[in-house]
């Protein structure tokens, strides 16, 4: 039996309705629903109990991201393109650039006088040497040379992620290497600078780093102190804690990997953290956690800032830090410029829905 012509023209008029589906985002984030709209980079998808969820586009997997154009038609202006970015990072095979320094005070002209006192009190062999971007003080030159090319490595590794951002610092910073347990213990007992619990630290343009005799675990503590001295080159205000320890995480995670010219997957483990610092303390916080909690700050740290890093691209990050930490904005500002977040709240309930 043929439809009346009028059935057949209300059916052309309905908007066609997107069936339930399975989709996926990075940091394991999946949820069964419907697709209902995409405005200014945002899809909004319903769930079988009703509940809507928002989720930005650069996010979803390429196949989901192909679905949310198909659906969105017309209306997926400015749509990004599937394919993702590949970045070649700077290689760690390299020949190191190494002079010895014979002659003059080549202790950094800022350094603390209790971190200067104690270093000299610990030894008086102390040697110098200047690297392509450092100035490192030693003891024993075969560890030393090998925190000067990693260093080196992640210096370049860092700065090639804030294109874009000027660099401040015009002189070069300093790395001082102590060279076992015992006199870094002895070290942070005279200085009285860093907390006990401090395997290593960053002050201004000054690291001060020891021998663990665990190369990798010698390379992840360098790559996140990197991270801080190489960071204070670029800010000209002193970023939120939760920030500045996320960033150091983050290439902690992932530096050691691309130095050894290993596949860096940076969404591999995310939204697997359990028992997360809430985040609006995390966010407020200006000072470090009790000993016990240290850990699940920092931990919590990476896992917020790679949920914001990688909601767009590194340009987009990048505008954010520099916000932040060169035009003096507050984070709140910068997060709702950037990423569309108009308060901690609801940052916070994007991320606890991405950990779920």
């Amino acid at each position: 039996m043929k439809l009346p012509i009028f059935l057949i023209l209300l059916g052309l008029m309905l908007p066609l309705t997107a069936e339930m589906r399975v989709w996926r985002a990075v940091g394991g984030f999946r949820t069964e629903a419907e697709f209902i709209s995409y405005v200014d980079g945002w899809v909004t998808l319903k769930r079988k109990d009703g509940r809507e969820v928002r989720v930005r586009v650069e996010r979803l997997s390429p196949r989901d991201r192909e679905e949310v154009q198909k659906l969105a038609g017309d209306d997926a202006t400015g749509f990004l393109k599937t394919e993702t970015e590949t970045r070649k990072a700077p290689s760690g095979r390299r020949d190191l650039v190494w002079k010895e320094l014979n002659r003059g005070d080549f202790w950094p002209k800022k350094i603390h006088e209790r971190e200067l006192k104690a270093l000299k009190e610990l030894s008086t062999r102390w040697r110098h040497a200047e690297t392509e971007h450092f100035i490192i003080h030693y003891e024993q030159l075969g560890y030393a040379k090998r925190v000067a090319r990693q260093a080196d490595f992640f210096y370049e590794y860092i700065a090639y992620d804030l294109n874009g951002m000027k660099e401040l610092a015009t002189e070069k910073s300093h790395i001082v290497v102590i060279k076992d347990r015992d006199d870094w213990k002895e070290f942070l007992k005279l200085s009285q600078v860093a907390p006990e619990w401090a395997g290593a630290y960053v002050r201004g343009q000054v690291m001060f780093v020891m021998d663990t005799d665990d190369n990798e675990r010698n390379a992840n503590t360098l790559a996140h102190e990197t991270s801080h001295l190489v960071l204070n080159r670029f800010f000209r205000s002193r970023p939120p804690l939760w920030l500045n320890e996320g960033m150091a995480e983050w290439y902690e995670r992932n530096g050691w990997k691309a130095f050894k010219g290993q596949h860096v997957n940076v969404e591999k483990g995310l939204g697997e953290l359990k028992n997360p610092y809430p985040v609006p303390k995390l966010m407020d916080s200006g000072a470090y956690p009790a000993k016990n909690e240290v850990n699940r700050f920092y931990l919590t740290s990476r896992e917020l800032l790679g949920f914001i890093k990688l909601q767009k691209d590194q340009k987009a990050f990048v505008e954010f830090l520099s916000m932040i930490t060169v035009q003096g904005k507050s984070q709140e500002q910068a997060l709702s410029k950037v990423y569309g977040y108009n308060s901690i709240r609801e940052l916070d309930a994007a991320f606890q829905e991405h950990i779920d």
